[in-house]
Parts: structure tokens; sequence; C-alpha cells
């Protein structure tokens, strides 16, 4: 599941009566595009309020692990802006839930900006 065998394997084994045989496949991972959704986490109140705030698509190959980055400005809800996603053979649409970055943390990422403009 997640792979394709390839054409040159043998068509066929002969076991006997030894244990620990192996057999050796050659295969192929499927190669998908993976959709990531980054929502940003408001609380109106004591209700959470979710707003899609931006979508990235990628071409990706089944086994392989891929790094996530928030939207500039935005946050993972624990405050990181870095996550690890395995993509698997289900890996189609992944949610992720964003927050504004706190002040200080977003004059880091549009220093550039602010010293252009003095």
């Amino acid at each position: 599941m997640g792979y394709d065998t390839l054409k040159n394997n043998p068509k066929s084994y002969i076991f006997t009566k030894k244990y620990n045989q192996t057999i050796n496949l050659k295969v192929k991972p499927h190669t998908k595009y993976v959709t990531l959704y980054f929502n940003q986490v408001d609380y109106d109140g004591k209700h959470k309020k979710l707003t899609l705030y931006a979508t990235m698509y990628f071409l990706a190959m089944t086994g392989q692990t891929a790094t996530i980055l928030t939207p500039a400005g935005f946050t993972f809800k624990d405050g990181s802006t870095v996550r690890k996603l395995d993509i698997k053979e289900n890996t189609g649409e992944v949610l992720y839930e964003v927050k504004k970055a706190p002040f200080k943390q977003q004059i880091k990422i549009y220093r550039g900006y602010y010293l252009l403009g003095l």
C-alpha cells in the first residue's frame, strides 16, 4: 500500500523448509499532491473561531518526511513555527491551526521591512 512493485521483480518464488527466508522486492513510492490548510484560531468570548488563512500544495512521495513552516507572522498553537509531516498513503489534506505570532516575534520576522522603511 503506497508503493508499486517494479516490473523487473521475479514472477514467482520457491520456498524451502528453511527458516528466515527473505524475498527482495523492488518498489517505487507513489507520488501525490498534499494540500495544507492553515486556519487562524481566534476566541470570540468562550467560542473558538476558525478562519481559513492560507492554503499550500506540494508534491510528495509516500514515506517522505516533509518540513512544514507556518505562514509569515503566525505560529502553531504551541508557539513553534515548524512541524514535521510523515507522508502516508492516506495523506492528502492536512489541517493546521495557527495563531498570530506575538509582536516581538513578528518584529524578528519583518525586521528587513522595518529597516527599509527607516
